[in-house]
């Protein structure tokens, strides 16, 4: 479940725990989670090396190793977190890391497994590999470039931003809000969507995200939880996912609750009354940079 809030609030957690700090030792205890390399790779580069900086690729966790060892990659995915305390079950630990600082172990735990843990020699081999699966990262994207990949598909508008080749770090969540937010309905056709509503789309991007990780992400189950075993804050105070039925926040009418192709097992939630269907009858024009 972590999207975007979720991970960069994970890196945050994790910044003064991490950074600058030796590794004493890190441990795979999951090999199952590997990608692209081994677990004698993972421990050989970690065991002794400091941390030079952590940061943050889309869903990704990097963790840059000093003295030219590399970065780690975790993605959480569905079920992954690191814990700085104790974790509640530890048959659900995957990696752990031992270190010479204030925390002197961190965590890394998946409950199904859905995670990567990748070890990539540097910065390019990275790229390269997050290039091949992500587009821009959802806080960097241009109003242009957004413009631009939108134009592209005539898929439906909210799968179209919840995939990672468009634009790295929304999921179902976040789309339901940013749409709101832009008043633009979930079903309509990307190639459909206008200048002028990419224009407050691509504010809404930012200012949803931007207030999900001040709230410290969203929590709907025991699948996400921060650093230190706390739930997110988020969905205490958003306006559509998981609230079918409620009244919309902006004219009174009941929010609808549906599914919609391409999002298999997962809910849309939208208000009918502000998220018209119907695309407005202005042509489009070239979008202008925010």
């Amino acid at each position: 479940m972590p999207e975007l809030p979720e991970v960069e609030t994970m890196v945050r957690g994790l910044r003064p725990a991490l950074e600058g700090m030796l590794i004493r030792d890190i441990q795979v205890l999951d090999p199952f989670l590997l990608e692209g390399c081994t677990t004698a790779d993972i421990e050989r580069q970690g065991r002794g090396a400091k941390v030079a900086r952590v940061d943050r690729r889309g869903k990704w966790v990097v963790i840059h190793l000093d003295r030219g060892r590399g970065l780690i990659v975790i993605q959480p995915r569905m079920t992954g977190g690191f814990w700085l305390v104790t974790p509640e079950r530890q048959d659900h630990v995957r990696l752990t890391f031992l270190i010479d600082g204030p925390r002197d172990t961190i965590w890394f735990c998946d409950t199904r497994r859905l995670g990567k843990i990748a070890w990539y020699p540097d910065e390019k081999a990275a790229s390269v590999a997050f290039g091949k699966s992500h587009g821009p990262d959802a806080l960097e994207i241009t109003q242009e470039d957004l413009f631009a990949r939108l134009s592209k598909t005539t898929r439906a508008i909210k799968p179209t931003l919840m995939d990672q080749k468009v634009l790295a770090g929304i999921g179902n969540i976040y789309a339901d809000e940013v749409l709101f937010r832009s008043r633009i309905h979930p079903t309509r056709p990307a190639t459909t969507i206008t200048a002028e509503e990419v224009a407050r789309l691509h504010a809404a991007i930012g200012s949803i995200l931007r207030e999900a990780i001040l709230a410290e992400g969203s929590s709907f189950d025991a699948g996400y939880r921060t650093v230190l075993g706390l739930e997110g804050g988020f969905l205490a105070t958003n306006a559509m996912y998981g609230r079918g039925g409620q009244p919309c926040p902006e004219c009174g009418k009941a929010v609808e609750k549906t599914r919609i192709a391409g999002l298999v097992g997962r809910p849309t939630h939208f208000c009918a009354n502000c998220q018209p269907l119907t695309p407005p009858k202005p042509s489009r024009k070239k979008s202008q940079k925010a």
